[in-house]
């Protein structure tokens, strides 16, 4: 089943802040930037750019030790986010292991507390090698009652933040650890392990909207992850936006690009070919609830840029209700022109909302 199916599974029993409406906003994934090195011109710079595109709102990522070593270089960009007219949502980066964001790096959690991970169907405790390396289980109630003492940590330091990201939940995995059998039982199947997943950031959700009743929560998965998955993702409560990341391009296009490092974000991780609109109408189903859409212009190589330019306004003219562009992002090729084109796209856009 594709991830065109996964609207039969989506409860439509709740409500949220977010209402419903056709208008589109815009946001800006300001993702890792200005971390340590911090030049307040580059900031007021980046802003004015965002802002002159018609930029919405600015996410940026916030890893747990931003909570205590980073608080200044935050509180300036949602200074000047807040100067030009723009609104700031954060992304809780591999908080326990169990969201992305950037930068890729071990959660200082999941680190100090190993009776919290995940083990998989193999016993290993060595997961996602190449990012967090182990994650923390849902099972575990430390888990949850860290990722609520950081949300709490975040608004306290930062009142003025909008809400928050859940960026591509990493935990709707198979989870063998002895928290997870004493909850689950040995054999439970899959899905099992999904529900659990979608019923911790329920519960994270719900926390946030009973603390903060006026701030967003948004969550996301990828366009390419099977229909099990993506049902339990979008069933998670208490969202005001549910969506997608992807490449802004074709599954045709993206079959043409095997061995050009695309691999790393996904074969078939698209926003077109009927994937984009599946999780607008997966989102909007739930009253109150809209649709977000996060087009990957990360990790880009010079031949892919052709099939970007050729397709952004494509993706752009499914309307989701909030669209979200990587402004100037990590290894990509001819950065300035990629950021051309976005502009170009989002300027001409504007005009004809």
């Amino acid at each position: 089943m594709s991830s065109g199916n996964l609207l039969a599974a989506v409860p439509t029993d709740r409500k949220t802040a977010a209402g419903s409406g056709s208008e589109t906003k815009v946001a800006a994934y300001y993702i890792g930037a200005n971390v340590y090195t911090c030049v307040p011109r580059h900031v007021r710079e980046d802003m004015q750019w965002m802002a002159d595109k018609g930029t919405h709102y600015v996410c940026i990522s916030i890893l747990e030790q931003d909570l205590f070593a980073s608080y200044e270089n935050q509180a300036l960009i949602v200074d000047e986010a807040e100067r030009v007219g723009m609104h700031v949502l954060a992304v809780p980066s591999r908080w326990g292991g169990l969201t992305a964001g950037a930068p890729k790096v071990p959660s200082l959690f999941s680190v100090l507390n190993p009776q919290t991970w995940i083990v998989n169907e193999h016993g290993s405790t060595k997961l996602m090698a190449k990012a967090t390396g182990a994650i923390s289980s849902v099972h575990s109630p430390e888990t949850f009652q860290f990722f609520c003492d950081s949300l709490s940590e975040m608004y306290r330091q930062h009142p003025k933040i909008a809400g928050f990201i859940i960026d591509e939940p990493k935990c709707f995995i198979v989870d063998r650890s002895k928290l997870a059998i004493a909850a689950l039982g040995e054999r439970a199947p899959v899905t099992a392990h999904y529900a659990a997943a979608r019923d911790f950031f329920t519960k994270v959700s719900a926390f946030a909207k009973q603390q903060w009743p006026d701030k967003l929560t948004v969550m996301f998965q990828q366009a390419h992850l099977d229909a099990d998955e993506l049902a339990a993702g979008a069933a998670v409560q208490h969202l005001d936006y549910y969506g997608v990341d992807g490449r802004p391009w074709t599954l045709e296009d993206d079959a043409k690009m095997v061995g050009l490092g695309s691999e790393e974000s996904g074969r078939g991780k698209v926003l077109l070919s009927g994937k984009g609109e599946a999780f607008i109408k997966s989102a909007r189903s739930v009253p109150g609830r809209r649709s977000f859409f996060l087009a990957e212009n990360h990790n880009l190589k010079a031949s892919m840029i052709e099939p970007l330019e050729r397709n952004y306004s494509r993706v752009l003219a499914l309307r989701p209700d909030l669209f979200t562009y990587y402004y100037y992002p990590r290894n990509v090729e001819s950065t300035d022109r990629v950021m051309e084109i976005i502009a170009r796209n989002l300027k001409a856009f504007a005009r004809s909302s």
